[in-house]
């Protein structure tokens, strides 16, 4: 049961893009559970499944569009919500709803801009190449030092107002990371939320390929604002190599970068827009 909050007042806003997502709806909405304390959206965009009915069961508010696109859906939530602190949650990520309270609280009290719980990437179904990326990629500062992004970040009224509407660009976490600086952010002791990762080595280049081009796509369109959002590739290098548990999975990690890194140049300077490259994989109930 979650935590009431004081007065009965709304604790904060929930962003949901949603784009045929019937398949994990229930299972991101019945972690978060939406109440008089949460306001939740869902923004069921282009819909062909039943993503939208299964929102309003879970009681989620629901706003519906036609037009495609992560980017439109995030700012027609945004004109739908009410409230700051504003959480913007992927549909395919899990969050229990006490955490994300906790983590509005913070964002509410300050001095942090932007928030969000601390990751946790569940690879029981992954084959054993993804899980060794991941035994690596979650080791690296990018992800342990304050990480918002990766399918949940929240912000405050203040951290909210460092931008107009979302862009139409491929990767709206790096966008919003690049705009604080490490002070500026925190995840959040004691939180966490869970992301579900390709169950392929195919899904899992896939949606990496996309992250570097998203990456790549911020760079090449304007100066890395104040957080230096990138990897900081020295002191990745000198975590690593004091983990000596980690060594066996670095080749895994290095060739799925030096693969998605060529691949994301190549359409960049192609001009062409990476594919959306949405994993199915993970979009499945785990057998009973």
């Amino acid at each position: 049961m979650s935590t009431p909050s004081p007065g009965g007042a709304l604790r904060g806003s929930v962003v949901v893009p949603a784009h045929d997502e019937g398949a994990v709806i229930d299972r991101c909405l019945g972690a978060l559970r939406p109440g008089d304390d949460l306001e939740v959206v869902v923004v069921a965009n282009a819909c062909t499944d039943d993503t939208a009915a299964r929102a309003r069961a879970r009681g989620a508010r629901v706003v519906e569009t036609a037009v495609p696109g992560k980017a439109n859906a995030l700012n027609l939530g945004d004109d739908a919500c009410t409230t700051f602190p504003r959480a913007y949650l992927d549909a395919d990520v899990t969050v229990d709803g006490d955490d994300l309270r906790r983590v509005l609280d913070v964002l509410r009290r300050g001095p942090a801009l932007a928030a969000a719980p601390r990751l946790h990437v569940d690879v029981s179904r992954s084959s054993w190449p993804v899980r060794a990326y991941y035994r690596v990629w979650t080791a690296l500062p990018y992800v342990t030092d304050d990480l918002i992004g990766s399918g949940l970040y929240a912000l405050s009224r203040e951290g909210r107002a460092r931008f107009g509407r979302f862009p139409d660009a491929t990767g709206d976490d790096t966008f919003v990371r690049a705009l604080f600086a490490p002070g500026e952010r925190v995840s959040v002791p004691g939180t966490t939320f869970t992301v579900h990762p390709p169950r392929t080595l195919g899904a899992l280049l896939a949606i990496k390929t996309r992250a570097r081009f998203s990456v790549a796509e911020h760079v090449a369109s304007t100066a890395p604002a104040a957080s230096g959002a990138g990897p900081r590739p020295a002191s990745a290098a000198r975590r690593l190599a004091r983990r000596p548990g980690l060594w066996p999975s670095l080749p895994v990690y290095a060739a799925v970068g030096v693969l998605t890194r060529l691949r994301a140049r190549q359409r960049l300077s192609a001009g062409a827009p990476v594919a959306w490259d949405r994993d199915t994989t993970s979009r499945t109930a785990p057998a009973a």
